[in-house]
């Protein structure tokens, strides 16, 4: 008789992102987790009490991967690369955006985190840096909502498919709008290049 294959907690998570990945929540099922799995259901029960914790687990999943796409050095700016990574990650991973950002009860949450880890990134933002903390907050406020609504469009097909150096076009103009208007309010007198 072959040996009995273990499936670690890892495999479990793995599976369930990977299911995610392709088809959200809309069939989230400890059957379907154990398909991509390959395995029985077992493996998903013993290592999570219900399928509500696994989800949790690939929500935050999804939140490390939307993060790792937005810090990429796209270009030069911190700043830029965050919109267009957040823009990118939607394009290519379309239902788990979806999931993460559109349909999850925890999407209020998840964002919050998001945006703290962002935030704390933005010093190491040469021009954004200098802008005081109160404008920083705001111009990271005001790209979130044209970032977030650009994915969102992009997700449910509304608006075309970019490239990258679409994406970090659209990015840039928008983002230089907001960033010289914050800049002109604190007196400081530069402009935003990439």
């Amino acid at each position: 008789m072959p040996p009995k294959t273990i499936f670690l907690r890892e495999d479990v998570i793995n599976a369930a992102f990977e299911l995610a990945k392709k088809s959200g929540f809309r069939d989230f099922t400890a059957r379907r987790v154990a398909e991509e799995l390959n395995s029985s259901t077992a493996p998903v029960y013993s290592c999570f009490k219900n399928m509500e914790q696994l989800r949790e687990e690939v929500l935050l999943r999804g939140e490390k991967l939307a993060l790792e796409y937005s810090l990429k050095p796209y270009t030069k700016s911190v700043f830029l690369n965050m919109g267009t990574g957040f823009v990118l990650f939607a394009q290519e991973n379309r239902e788990l955006f979806r999931a993460l950002i559109l349909e999850s009860p925890d999407t209020k949450n998840l964002l919050t985190q998001f945006m703290k880890a962002l935030y704390a990134e933005l010093v190491r933002d040469e021009l954004l840096s200098q802008l005081p903390e109160n404008y920083r907050k705001e111009v990271l406020r005001r790209m979130s909502i044209f970032s977030h609504g650009l994915a969102s469009l992009i997700c449910v097909g509304i608006h075309d498919d970019v490239s990258k150096n679409e994406a970090i076009s659209i990015m840039y103009n928008m983002g230089k709008d907001v960033i010289d208007m914050a800049l002109m309010k604190a007196g400081i007198k530069k402009s935003f290049t990439a």
